[in-house]
């Protein structure tokens, strides 16, 4: 079988547009720089699309699994209650399955960011960023 991905990436939503602009960016990254995957965003609360509407985003797409990425840095009551129930994800199993298009789906729910070597790396980027400008 020809296995095929769909990234969601989640967001928490903000009243401000800063939130949305960074979930949405990289979820652009992440298919500008992967073509063979289907990207889609949602948002906890206050954005569009929900989480639930981003995963019907997925609709006609064929794709076989969703990996459900929450674009946080750390665990909290969000990701580790909050998605996973909005979602119908098990904490345990971290997996479910969904109907899109009259097919079972698997939905895994990954981690979030966490710490990382590259998220160190753009730390250090935007300390010097924030040195730079007032040198200037």
């Amino acid at each position: 079988m020809n296995e095929k991905i769909g990234i969601l990436t989640l967001g928490h939503g903000s009243k401000h547009p800063h939130n949305k602009e960074v979930v949405t960016g990289v979820a652009e990254l992440i298919a500008k720089k992967n073509k063979n995957v289907v990207v889609r965003t949602g948002f906890m609360n206050m954005n569009n699309p929900t989480m639930k509407e981003g995963l019907e985003g997925f609709r006609g797409t064929g794709v076989n699994t969703i990996v459900a990425v929450p674009i946080f840095l750390a665990h909290g009551v969000h990701t580790m209650e909050d998605i996973p129930q909005i979602l119908g994800i098990s904490r345990e199993s971290r997996k479910t399955t969904i109907k899109l298009d009259g097919r079972n789906v698997t939905l895994v729910y990954s981690e979030p960011l966490g710490m990382d070597e590259l998220i160190a790396e753009l730390a250090y980027k935007r300390a010097k960023e924030a040195l730079d400008k007032i040198d200037a």
